[in-house]
């Protein structure tokens, strides 16, 4: 009966309110680009997963009916002493993106909703793109439909978008086990050269943009690492300098104080407790995570979870509110 009357998301949802309070849902995303990007099958912005304005607008006003949309620091507040107030989102966008400031600006200006970017430090003021950005920049400026790579016997298919991105990731997989982090850039510059660098509208921030978004009420800049580098697979003095000169550059540049960092890819093998006490020493007071699932009063600052945007939303909105309610992991709970 109860079923029938609220629908099984909303049943669900209401259940495990009244069994652990009100939850706050932080939502990660990382490019918005304009609507005819998006809509091209073949762009490399398309096929990474990332997200039209018109889907942000549609996420923002879908939100907005059912949930409160409040700023970082504010989540941090309430989950660590205040009690969570209501069910409430978090906007978050990693990675600095100038697409960011151009296109998604705009969005939250327009609908006075706050958000968070998270900041790579090393590509601010620079043509070129993060490690990972730069191999997939590569795999799709090949011409033809397949490439080999020698020093590692491969040969990569490219004859769609899809495999292209396929490889390009599965090349990722391959730096990462046997390559150390700082080897990353010159690795894929020997096999790449100028086939690496982005075009312009791919760049991420530059310090004036930057400089501009501290002045913005709605924006909060948090710290993502110096190059984006897996913490897991950096030693301690690398990782420590990955984080320091992230936030540093950010506090120095732009006379802010950093209190908020995430963690470059974000799984549960990606921190541990050496990273989490240099954020400490910092005087960071949170640390975002890709861990899936809603966090309550009481959760752990430096491993706050979050919930990935979906690239087309009004495609299914059910299942994108299913997601930000936490209810695949309501359903788990239940299961154990």
């Amino acid at each position: 009966m109860l079923v029938l009357y609220f629908g099984p998301w909303s049943l669900l949802r209401f259940l495990s309110r009244r069994k652990e309070g009100a939850g706050i849902t932080i939502l990660y995303g990382h490019r918005v680009l304009s609507d005819a990007i998006i809509a091209d099958k073949n762009d490399p912005r398309r096929i990474t997963g990332h997200t039209s304005v018109s889907e942000v607008e549609k996420c923002i006003l879908t939100l907005k009916k059912r949930y409160d949309i409040i700023s970082m620091d504010d989540a941090v507040s309430q989950l660590d002493k205040n009690g969570v107030k209501n069910e409430s989102i978090v906007l978050t966008f990693d990675d600095g993106f100038k697409d960011n400031f151009e296109y998604l600006l705009p969005v939250l200006q327009k609908h006075k909703v706050p958000a968070t970017y998270y900041i790579n430090s090393s590509v601010i003021n620079t043509d070129r793109n993060l490690w990972f950005q730069s191999v997939i920049n590569y795999f799709f400026a090949i011409e033809g439909s397949s490439v080999n790579i020698e020093f590692i016997k491969k040969e990569y298919d490219l004859s769609t978008a899809i495999k292209r991105y396929s490889s390009a990731f599965d090349f990722m997989q391959y730096l990462q086990a046997n390559y150390k982090p700082e080897e990353f850039h010159s690795v894929i510059e020997s096999i790449a050269g100028e086939k690496a660098l982005p075009n312009e509208s791919d760049l991420h921030l530059n310090w004036n943009e930057l400089k501009t978004l501290v002045k913005d009420p709605l924006i909060t800049l948090g710290a993502h690492s110096y190059n984006h580098y897996p913490l897991a697979y950096c030693n301690e003095e690398q990782s420590k300098f990955e984080i320091e000169k992230s936030v540093k550059d950010l506090e120095e540049k732009l006379d802010i104080k950093v209190k908020h960092f995430s963690y470059p890819r974000g799984h549960i093998e990606d921190f541990n407790d050496w990273h989490i006490k240099v954020l400490k020493d910092l005087g960071i007071t949170s640390a975002v995570t890709t861990i899936r699932g809603v966090n309550r009063k009481g959760q752990d600052l430096y491993q706050i979870k979050r919930v990935g945007f979906p690239q087309n939303i009004s495609e299914d909105v059910e299942e994108f509110l299913w997601h930000v309610g936490g209810i695949p992991q309501v359903i788990a709970g239940l299961r154990k």
